[in-house]
């Protein structure tokens, strides 16, 4: 699959222009193995975009508008590869490959659900912090399941446990955005939990790490 090459270049410029540096033709060069007169060339077609502001034999910057849209990539490629490191297994520099590769593909939307199943995290597994995005603020609003009253409904934003936790509420359909009720609360905190049509007993101490948004009358 061929990846996007305007994303190649803003991502690339980002981080050479990380610490308030220009990013240098050369070094955007070498970094992405293209000649220098190409380079040059597409910071020129950049420039009129209105993703960098670029000077010849000089080098670029990110506009507003360049510097959302690789803040965006980046956002993903961290995400992806905590999902292939954290969830599952995948060694680091072949995550790192990987998530090179699919980032360019995935949408914003599938992305955010990949955030929220990870527990919305702040740190990729080479200790890099990941860039909130809007889900992460939504978040905010949900509460453990565990505070739904019988009756109440709610939609799944965050699932904080462990892989093998993780795994066995997947297998139950406990995903991001979907819509679950409680059914009865039972002793010790359990709850009856009615998701995809079927009924599910479920201990307090996973319950309160199911983080829903409530649903509203």
């Amino acid at each position: 699959m061929r990846k996007n090459i305007t994303e190649e270049y803003l991502e690339t410029i980002l981080y050479l222009t990380k610490g308030g540096r220009i990013a240098k033709t050369k070094d955007i060069a070498d970094s992405m193995g293209i000649k220098p007169p190409s380079v040059s060339e597409m910071l020129a077609k950049l420039h009129e975009r209105g993703y960098v502001e670029y000077q010849p034999y000089v080098g670029a910057r990110l506009t507003e508008k360049g510097r959302s849209e690789a803040v965006q990539m980046e956002r993903k490629h961290q995400l992806l590869e905590t999902f292939l490191v954290d969830t599952l297994g995948v060694e680091l520099n072949k995550a790192h490959e990987e998530a090179c590769e699919m980032e360019h593909s995935i949408s914003d939307s599938t992305v955010s659900k990949i955030c929220a199943f990870l527990g919305h995290p702040k740190f990729c597994p080479d200790d890099h912090s990941i860039t909130p995005g809007e889900c992460c603020d939504k978040s905010e609003e949900s509460i453990p399941l565990t505070e739904l009253k019988e009756g109440e409904s709610g939609t799944i934003k965050i699932v904080r446990v462990d892989h093998q936790t993780r795994d066995y509420l997947i297998s139950l359909g406990f995903l991001p955005d979907v819509l679950l009720s409680i059914k009865k609360r039972l002793p010790s905190n359990s709850l009856l939990v009615r998701i995809k049509g079927s009924e599910i007993a479920i201990g307090g101490d996973i319950a309160e790490k199911i983080y829903v948004k409530k649903a509203t009358a």
